[in-house]
């Protein structure tokens, strides 16, 4: 009876020392952080089909696409895949009638280009998909860091307030990130002409400039820190 009193005093005692989550004197703060980056790889959907020019195959569209990309620079060994292709031979020899590809450019400037490229081939099947950044995840990576020591200097700001200090975390929440990323609204007409928004380009203006914005990257986190008179 009597080691059953002291293990109850000593499970009282324990319930009654503050945990790492309950400090009377301790202050809480949310910590934002943004990023902006201008997208370096932006990612193209193309379909080639058979007839776009009179009496070409998809193969003889692909040869020429093939090598009008690398007069622009484009790698297209590491730049361009087939995503799906449909097989509707006509003749032995003849090429797949529907292939569609994914291709990667770097910049607004060759973005321009390959879109007047895909208009004087007649290809109106053509739509930017996706637009990211090489170091997306080293960018996140520094966003989360920035947001936290943002809501660590908000607690000093708000301690100083009060002639206080504050102490080590107690906790800290990571509340998630989320991305804006803006795909411009282009399409191509025939004979080397092609839209982005409102705007008609004629052949030979890939100069002009694309309404690209940038990757805009925000974290949110919460913190508790301990307060110190």
């Amino acid at each position: 009876m009597i080691l059953l009193a002291v293990m109850a005093v000593a499970v009282a005692v324990a319930n009654a020392q503050p945990s790492q989550w309950q400090y009377e004197e301790a202050v809480q703060v949310n910590g934002k952080a943004e990023k902006k980056v201008t997208p370096d790889q932006i990612y193209l959907s193309i379909v080639l089909k058979d007839g776009l020019v009179k009496g070409q195959s998809v193969n003889q569209l692909e040869s020429r696409m093939k090598s009008e990309l690398t007069v622009l620079g484009i790698d297209v060994a590491k730049a361009l895949k087939v995503t799906s292709q449909n097989l509707a031979p006509r003749k032995k020899t003849d090429a797949d009638s529907r292939r569609s590809y994914e291709l990667l450019v770097g910049d607004v400037w060759t973005l321009g280009s390959v879109f007047e490229l895909l208009g004087e081939m007649n290809v109106t099947e053509a739509s930017v998909t996706k637009v990211s950044h090489s170091q997306i995840e080293n960018l996140r990576e520094q966003t989360r860091i920035e947001a936290v020591k943002n809501a660590r200097a908000t607690a000093e700001t708000l301690a100083r307030a009060v002639d206080q200090k504050i102490g080590p975390a107690v906790w800290i929440i990571d509340n998630g990130y989320y991305e804006n990323s803006y795909l411009p609204a282009m399409k191509v007409r025939a004979m080397g002409v092609y839209t982005s928004a409102d705007t008609v380009y004629e052949q030979g203006t890939a100069e002009q400039q694309i309404d690209m914005q940038d990757i805009t990257i925000t974290y949110n986190v919460s913190a508790k820190f301990v307060l110190f008179r």
